[in-house]
């Protein structure tokens, strides 16, 4: 089985990721290099020095991003990255290590554990005081 990796784009030709499994966003995500990106943002923060706030969600796909996530698939274009972050430490890593969690005992469960301690040593002191009590017939109906 392979590990999942989270990598950082260097060169890139037309990449294109299906985001869907981590996003849940249907669109692919153009892929390019951190240069690329960085430079992209730049003109954008020229052209909207004010940052203004309703216009940046709209704006969200505009400049693509040079992180490929695992649990990702690459849906066209080509491209060389560097790995990051390999199994656990990954993004689906992280995730999975979050989803398994020991068995944590809840305040209803060791109640019940309680109780259930309770009732087996109240069934013990009473069976064996039910013996004792047939063992004293016994012996009585014996001598006489």
């Amino acid at each position: 089985m392979a590990n999942p990796v989270d990598g950082i784009i260097y060169q890139a030709t037309q990449l294109a990721a299906d985001e869907s499994a981590m996003t849940g966003e249907s669109d692919e995500m153009k892929k390019e290099t951190l240069y690329f990106c960085k430079q992209r943002r730049d003109e954008k923060n020229a052209e909207n020095p004010k940052g203004d706030e309703n216009n940046k969600m709209s704006r969200a796909h505009e400049i693509s991003s040079p992180l490929i996530l695992s649990g990702t698939s690459i849906a066209g274009g080509e491209g060389k990255m560097i790995c990051l972050m390999v199994g656990a430490d990954s993004c689906i890593g992280q995730i999975i290590a979050k989803l398994i969690v020991g068995p944590e005992v809840t305040p209803l469960q060791s109640k019940l554990e309680t109780i259930a301690t309770d009732i087996g040593k109240m069934g013990t002191y009473i069976a064996i005081l039910i013996v004792h009590v047939l063992l004293f017939r016994y012996f009585l109906e014996g001598m006489t």
